[in-house]
């Protein structure tokens, strides 16, 4: 693909990712608010169970006021002593006997003071006292003017008396004072000496007549004893705690609930608004989420493929948060629990990056809130989840590690919730909460593992899961590069021994390294005589053919393999790996011939021509492939002549091949260290003298029945069997390592005498030694 293209199809699906993510979700969480979201009236049945995600208390104002005006009026009021009234009482009564002694006494009517005052007859008495408006009924006043006037005095003492007693006493109104003198009175008159029926006739309708309220109300005082009655009666509330059901689906809906569930933020709203609410939040994570990937994450902003894959996954997760509220809000609350953020997580770590992985807990916590935002620990929980779960998934390198990854992740979810109910509440959710993680442990355990294989194969992505698939010898690329190109396939299998060890000690995808190696010349089976390690009894074809023909020979089976690779669907890191493991390097044998053939004329040869039609390694896998096939291909080529190989010999041509690439500038795309070039070096050092390590040569047995002792065989390996030597002072890959281990272009190996590999002395004393050692061997049997 031009760079054009590939720029294109990444911007596509960077928009196809935001789409996902910026319209979908919202989409899906607006349709879960049809459900979830209906609105809740007052006076109308409940459409859906509201429960309350923590404490609530709903005050009536209304039935407060009127409990407080109850209990203001329910206070008496504050009386406080009338001295005027108390000493009107005593008055009243000295002024009726006053007036009495007035009218009895004799009138001076005339100016002549020889003439005697007189007395008023009794008709005139009675009229002077009415006149008085004494407020004495006429017949006390007749009873008072007929009492000698030798009585009128302790008559009008005992009165007074009486009257001094009555005032004291705390009355309010006449019923008080009914009251008093009913219960007083007549005692006393009793204790009182008073003449004839004078009590009865006298003093009581006096007494009765001058008595009044003696104490008054104190507004002030009682103002501030009503209103502090008020203040201590208690508010008219009513109150949920957390988890309680505050409306069952199909009650009416009283004032006192729609206020708790209004408060709450429970009561709803149209799709329309959960839309535009779902809309504001994912724009924000999705802009986080860019800016985060670009800092922290550039392959996988680069990425096309795993964008849209993010966005898939979270649009999956949203839907799954819908159905699991829809599924469970009418029940409890800890069933909100059964979210599977861990889920989301696991496989984002799988399947893009565990960095990617753990920065899902943004949107795992803030699709829960859309969806349920009472219901704020449970956001709490995906996050959580999340990071319990994404360290799991950074050690797995078989299935078995990933089923022990899920298992413990799904083992750590009802911890985590039954932690979150303890604290947060309702904690008679405990059990509901805890069987919930349970089952979300469950249904993680299946999402990741069944829909790993799926994706991986959708989005041809380098899992751990999918390399292990490839790595299996059994996959249709391996068995026809086996049963086409033997001798490719021997080599493959060394050089990805080889890239498992280096990657893994550079820090690099050890898996990865090891199956793109397998997979790096399954090219080779389109022309596989044109190799020498697989021309078996045969002649060279490049023996025929000019030297341009063959070097494009030669390097077709970077594209071919490239194509097969992608016909395959093998993952894109992969078949990367397959087109640049020769990087642009030049195929110097068949250079060489042609500047041999133009009469030692380089200038008259197209360099270009010569040079390897793939990139050059972008990844350190590749760069690693890269100096591990030139190098397994090199020391097999040399170790052909002698079957074994010194260290000091492998050491010098891994240091020439390395110089020569790094000189060709073929490491400068990919992000490898020298320091971890040098340990790449190294560890294939160490990988190729173990594998051409001395070896001895065992002795051969007497021919039976024969006096002729048996030639010598070795135990050299098939493939390590002796060949014609390469030209010396060629110990690169491209003069080297090509015509034994891909040009061909010299004849085919002729065997050697085996005895040749023990004729340095070694071999008699062997001879001598290993017989007496199997002689003890069998004596200690």
């Amino acid at each position: 693909m031009s760079t054009d293209g590939a720029v294109r199809s990444l911007l596509w699906h960077r928009v196809a990712a935001v789409l996902l993510t910026v319209v979908a979700v919202p989409m899906v969480v607006a349709v879960g608010a049809v459900a979830d979201e209906q609105p809740v009236r007052e006076g109308e049945p409940a459409p859906r169970t509201v429960f309350a995600d923590e404490r609530v208390r709903i005050v009536d104002e209304q039935a407060t006021e009127q409990a407080r005006a109850t209990a203001a009026q329910s206070v008496d009021p504050v009386e406080v002593n009338d001295p005027a009234s108390q000493a009107a009482i005593v008055a009243d009564t000295r002024r009726i006997f006053a007036a009495v002694r007035d009218v009895r006494d004799p009138v001076d009517d005339a100016e002549d003071d020889d003439v005697p005052p007189r007395t008023l007859s009794r008709e005139q008495q009675l009229g002077e006292l009415q006149g008085l408006e004494l407020e004495v009924p006429e017949e006390v006043l007749t009873a008072l003017l007929d009492v000698p006037e030798t009585q009128l005095p302790s008559i009008e003492s005992a009165t007074v008396a009486i009257a001094q007693n009555f005032a004291r006493q705390p009355v309010a109104d006449q019923e008080e004072i009914e009251q008093l003198l009913a219960d007083r009175l007549p005692v006393e008159i009793a204790v009182q000496s008073l003449p004839g029926e004078t009590a009865q006739t006298i003093v009581e309708p006096v007494i009765r007549t001058v008595m009044r309220p003696t104490v008054v109300v104190d507004p002030d005082a009682t103002t501030a004893r009503r209103e502090r009655a008020a203040e201590e009666t208690d508010e008219v509330a009513r109150s949920w705690s957390a988890g309680q059901a505050i409306v069952r689906e199909g009650e009416i809906v009283d004032a006192m609930q729609a206020r708790a569930i209004e408060q709450l933020g429970l009561a709803g709203s149209s799709p329309a608004r959960a839309l535009l609410r779902a809309f504001a939040a994912m724009a924000m994570v999705t802009a986080v989420a860019a800016v985060y990937l670009h800092r922290m994450q550039p392959r996988v902003w680069v990425s096309g493929k795993k964008l849209l894959l993010l966005g898939l996954l979270v649009t999956a997760y949203a839907a799954l948060v819908v159905g699991a509220s829809a599924l469970t809000g009418a029940t409890s609350s800890g069933w909100s629990y059964v979210v599977p953020a861990g889920a989301l997580a696991m496989l984002t770590a799988l399947l893009i990056h565990p960095v990617v992985g753990i920065a899902t807990m943004l949107p795992a916590s803030v699709l829960v809130l859309l969806v349920e935002p009472s219901v704020a620990p449970v956001a709490l929980f995906a996050a959580a989840a999340v990071l319990v779960s994404v360290p799991l998934t950074t050690r797995i390198t078989s299935r078995s590690d990933l089923r022990s990854a899920t298992l413990r992740a799904g083992l750590s979810y009802p911890v985590l919730a039954a932690v979150l109910v303890l604290v947060f509440g309702p904690r008679d959710e405990l059990l509901t909460a805890i069987l919930a993680g349970a089952i979300n442990g469950l249904v993680t355990a299946v999402a990741v593992q069944g829909a790993m294989p799926f994706l991986e194969n959708l989005f041809r992505l380098p899992t751990v899961t999918g390399l292990l698939d490839l790595a299996d010898r059994n996959h249709p690329l391996l068995r026809e590069l086996e049963a086409k190109a033997l001798g490719s396939y021997n080599h493959s299998v060394m050089v990805a021994s080889l890239c498992e060890r280096a990657c893994r000690a550079i820090g690099a995808q050890p898996l990865l390294g090891s199956v793109a190696a397998l997979y790096h010349d399954i090219g080779k089976v389109r022309q596989p005589h044109f190799f020498i390690e697989n021309q078996q009894g045969i002649a060279n074809p490049h023996d025929d053919l000019e030297p341009e023909v063959s070097a494009v020979i030669i390097q077709n089976h970077v594209v071919d393999g490239v194509e097969m690779a992608t016909e395959y669907r093998l993952p894109p890191e992969v078949v990367a790996c397959i087109g640049s493991h020769h990087g642009t390097m030049l195929v110097s044998y068949f250079f060489d011939r042609a500047v041999e053939a133009a009469g030692g004329d380089a200038s008259a040869v197209d360099e270009d021509h010569f040079r390897y039609k793939g990139h050059k390694p972008r990844s350190k896998e590749a760069a690693v492939l890269l100096l591990a096939d030139c190098c397994e291909a090199a020391t097999r080529a040399m170790a052909m002549s002698r079957g074994t190989l010194p260290r000091d010999e492998i050491e010098s041509t891994v240091d020439k091949l390395l110089q020569e690439r790094i000189d060709d500038g073929q490491f400068e795309e990919c992000d490898l260290t020298f320091r971890e070039l040098m340990t790449a070096r190294d560890t294939i050092v160490e990988s190729l003298v173990g594998i051409y390590h001395p070896r001895i040569a065992y002795p051969g047995k007497q021919a039976t029945g024969t006096g002729e002792p048996a030639r010598a065989a070795t135990a050299v390996p098939e493939e390590d069997q002796p060949v014609a030597p390469v030209p010396a002072g060629e110990p690169s890959e491209d003069r080297a390592a090509e015509p034994a281990a891909e040009a061909g272009d010299e004849a085919s190996p002729e065997p050697t005498p085996a005895a040749e590999a023990s004729a340095d002395g070694d071999g008699s004393r062997l001879e001598r030694v290993l017989p007496e050692r199997e002689t003890r061997i069998e004596h200690t049997r």
